[in-house]
């Protein structure tokens, strides 16, 4: 029975993709059809590594999917969009479209059908021949050192004169892709010990920026903070955004504690809710999260104002609406305050109607409390 293919994810902020977590093409087609969906109608936008690998280990793709831009409709058709545009040799270009043709069979139905695929793989895939010898060909042994088709090896099999020189550069890249690969199934299986030591043992400059992240993040999980920040070149920043993401207060102070950052401050001010902090940090390197952080710390102090001009800087529907029903329920609060001052200058009072605005005013003080 041939292997099937897999898409691995890398460390990213999406809720629902794990990182380091395998699942079968169909699945991730599925999975990234969701999300893409969801972003393009929030205005959100967010970036995952991953790669595509079979149940031997063997990585036979590696890519940054983009969510929420309308570029791809899904991990499949972000890939097969890519690669229409590598020319290879004819030997190559076989072996890619053979490897679309494997993902193809793996997409579901109705995303193949709908409009998801991208017409550019329909051209790809267009008299490709799925008879036995061709994929024993691709996934022959001794065809080992051409199998990885990652646009890297596209990029040197198409430009190089010397094809000796090619296939040996393949080999040497396809030793690393296995050593890279044990390291993912480390990390999948929680090994992060083990995974750290095989990564040790690959000199720094073969490491891709992507591999450098694995690394840095299984560092920042054995809070090995130094060696983290001397992986990403001496860049704490680097270190701390990664940090930042996990949400991990304790880390957070410990590694702002040895690489104090404006950024880093920033970050630990907003989980420890310090707002007034927060808002007054200078130096801060602004990201689209760190404007939404600003501007909902501008709302917990009562700044609408401020709140909007933060907002400005990004198109995010679910801020956007926070501030709508956070200013709302001021406006109404207000009103309230209002109605229950002038009944209390009355002689007669009306304790019924001052009960009902007082449970009113709470209920409004509540919302902004919880936005």
């Amino acid at each position: 029975m041939e292997n099937m293919l897999s898409v691995l994810f890398m460390q990213n902020q999406i809720d629902q993709l794990k990182a380091f977590h395998k699942m079968p093409v169909g699945e991730a087609c599925e999975v990234t059809s969701q999300i893409e969906k969801e972003y393009q109608e929030k205005q959100k936008k967010a970036k995952v590594d991953f790669v595509v690998l079979d149940n031997d280990g063997v990585e036979f793709y590696r890519g940054a999917l983009s969510f929420g831009s309308g570029a791809a409709s899904h991990v499949v058709d972000h890939i097969c969009k890519t690669l229409i545009g590598v020319k290879m040799n004819d030997q190559q270009e076989a072996r890619k479209r053979i490897f679309l043709e494997r993902l193809n069979e793996q997409v579901p139905d109705h995303l193949r059908h709908s409009g998801g695929l991208s017409t550019s793989r329909e051209h790809l895939l267009t008299n490709v021949s799925s008879s036995n010898h061709h994929r024993k060909w691709m996934y022959g042994g001794g065809v080992l050192a051409l199998l990885i088709l990652s646009a890297t090896c596209f990029s040197t099999v198409a430009t190089s004169h010397n094809r000796a020189e090619t296939i040996q550069d393949l080999q040497k890249q396809v030793k690393f892709e296995q050593q890279i690969t044990s390291v993912y199934e480390d990390a999948l299986l929680g090994e992060q010990k083990g995974a750290l030591k095989k990564l040790s043992s690959i000199p720094k400059k073969n490491l891709t920026k992507e591999q450098k992240n694995v690394y840095t993040s299984l560092l920042i999980s054995q809070k090995n903070y130094k060696e983290a920040v001397k992986l990403q070149d001496h860049h704490p920043q680097t270190v701390e955004n990664m940090i930042a993401q996990k949400e991990d207060i304790d880390a957070l102070k410990a590694f702002q504690q040895l690489f104090p950052t404006p950024n880093g401050a920033f970050d630990l001010a907003y989980q420890e809710q310090r707002w007034e902090e927060m808002v007054k940090q200078p130096g801060v390197e602004m990201t689209d999260k760190r404007y939404e952080m600003k501007a909902y710390g501008y709302l917990k102090l009562d700044k609408v104002k401020e709140a909007k001009e933060e907002a400005a800087h990004i198109q995010n529907q679910d801020l956007n609406q926070k501030i709508v029903v956070y200013e709302k329920a001021k406006k109404e609060l207000e009103s309230t305050k209002k109605q229950m001052e002038e009944e209390d200058k009355k002689d007669h009072k009306d304790e019924e109607k001052i009960k009902s605005l007082a449970d009113q005013q709470k209920k409004q003080e509540d919302t902004m409390k919880n936005i």
